[in-house]
């Protein structure tokens, strides 16, 4: 209430002020310029009378304020009230200015339907040179120009995955499906996914996850563990290493780490990690320049997942990345631990 009535007096001040000006005009004209026979009683009751008139306008008026905001707010409120409420022009131009972006809204959907679409089809189609390629640079019989174009293959089937995810990102509503899953699957699924850049780099796995059950979207949690260990290779040290392990908190409620030894972020970057296109003050290169999208689609699929992801980091130490999950099974109405 408090809120409403100091928003109330910054919108409407000036009719306050208008209505407290024309009182005290009133009272000066009345004392000091008219006749002396004018009695200091009628004065008082006329201030009375007025005060009483301006105080109701002011109440109801306040009254009429607050059941719009309410209105505005989303509460249910009917197209008479409405329109009485705010007035018929104010009305009308609002109703007009609502269509328009109404309009525009859903012309910005299905542009952005079009463009996935689009992607989609793009994506499937690039699989079949891809293929081709493969094929061909099995004969090659230079050995290391073979190894470099199955780098470079490798590489771009994996930019095409996330352009692909990314791409669904923007409308993940009916691609979603939770559902009861094996945890150590996923990562051994997502561990297959990277296995050329895992095996090139000579990476050390250490999987201490064992019966761990989640409720989650099996294909968008192998996406965001692809994500994770993707940036454990790009970030990558000596002796490179990474630990997977898990921890059932209460019933279907799971902590779940991945940790690397990297050359992990510096303390003053790790609130950025997650912005769109943030890339930190050195790029972090390693063998190829970041775009600063994996973590921004990681946290981007947490929030689709319900999953609170947090990330710890010291330079030259590597990075953890920790995901809690929660019990789901109730509120998806998905099969229960028995």
């Amino acid at each position: 209430m408090n809120k409403i009535w100091k928003q109330y007096a910054k919108e409407r001040y000036q009719r306050v002020f208008g209505i407290l000006a024309l009182w005290g005009f009133l009272n000066f004209y009345l004392f000091f310029l008219c006749d002396a026979d004018f009695y200091v009683w009628d004065l008082i009751y006329l201030n009375l009378l007025l005060g009483s008139v301006a105080v109701c306008v002011l109440v109801c008026d306040f009254f009429r304020y607050r059941r719009l905001q309410k209105c505005l707010a989303g509460e249910e409120c009917k197209e008479q009230e409405l329109e009485k409420l705010m007035g018929m022009q104010i009305y009308r131009a609002w109703k007009q200015e609502e269509e328009q972006q109404k309009k525009e809204l859903l012309q910005q959907k299905k542009y952005l339907e079009d463009l996935s679409d689009y992607i989609a089809r793009w994506s499937h189609e690039a699989k079949l040179p891809l293929a081709a390629l493969k094929l061909m640079n099995g004969r090659n019989e230079n050995e290391e120009l073979r190894k470099e174009m199955e780098s470079s293959i490798a590489r771009l089937e994996s930019l095409m995955h996330t352009v692909l995810m990314g791409s669904k990102l923007e409308r993940p509503e009916h691609d979603v499906k939770f559902e009861r899953i094996l945890l150590e699957e996923v990562i051994k699924e997502s561990i297959q996914n990277q296995a050329f850049f895992l095996i090139r780099t000579h990476f050390e796995l250490d999987i201490q996850v064992k019966d761990i059950w989640i409720y989650s979207d099996r294909r968008w949690m192998v996406y965001l563990l692809d994500q994770l260990i993707g940036n454990a290779v790009k970030y990558k040290k000596e002796n490179p290493k990474i630990v997977f392990w898990a921890e059932e908190k209460e019933r279907g409620q799971v902590r779940f780490g991945i940790q690397d030894f990297g050359i992990g972020i510096p303390k003053e970057e790790l609130p950025y990690v997650f912005q769109k296109g943030y890339v930190g003050k050195n790029l972090r290169k390693g063998n190829y320049y970041s775009t600063g999208m994996g973590l921004y689609f990681v946290e981007k699929i947490g929030k689709l997942l319900h999953i609170k992801i947090s990330l710890s980091s010291e330079e030259g130490q590597g990075c953890c990345v920790t995901l809690d999950f929660q019990n789901l099974s109730e509120y998806f109405l998905t099969e229960t631990d028995r």
